[in-house]
């Protein structure tokens, strides 16, 4: 896998994606992000068995491939990096190469395969909304959801 994309086409894929990591979980490969690349795309993928997201975006991707690597590592190399193209590339030890500007990095990866598959939406059962609409309708019952962990059942809304 070898991608060449600017820092803030990464940096606003990671701040989307990250909501969505696990912080505290038995399985190591769900604090990471999942990079695949299809042609010039690349998506990136934090999925917590609860919550899961996909970020889709263009980039100059010169060789195929996919991995898993550390959420956070990752995103604080990038958000450090200088305001420029940044080189991501996987090496034949499986470790993904950060360059930019004279900055060269290396982080341990994971499998693509061992993480775990998004569960499929059964657009049946779904609805069409506007977002001013569920944005208003969130506001206005936010206020009754509990942020104390000891009763789990007060602290989610019924949709």
């Amino acid at each position: 896998m070898k991608i060449i994309c600017e820092k803030d086409k990464i940096l606003k894929a990671l701040n989307s994606v990250i909501k969505a990591v696990a912080s505290k979980t038995t399985m190591p490969i769900l604090e990471g992000f999942l990079i695949q690349t299809n042609d010039n795309l690349v998506k990136f993928t934090t999925y917590d068995l609860e919550i899961g997201i996909e970020y889709l975006m263009n980039a100059n991707v010169q060789e195929q491939g996919a991995t898993v690597v550390n959420a956070i590592m990752f995103s604080e190399i990038i958000r450090k990096l200088p305001d420029t193209e940044i080189n991501i590339e996987l090496n034949e030890n499986n470790l993904l190469v950060i360059e930019c500007e004279g900055s060269l990095y290396k982080l341990a990866t994971m499998k693509a395969e061992e993480f775990p598959e998004l569960p499929q939406i059964n657009i049946e059962n779904s609805i069409k909304i506007e977002q001013n609409t569920l944005k208003n309708m969130i506001r206005k019952t936010i206020f009754a959801v509990s942020i104390e962990e000891n009763r789990p059942i007060f602290t989610r809304m019924f949709v």
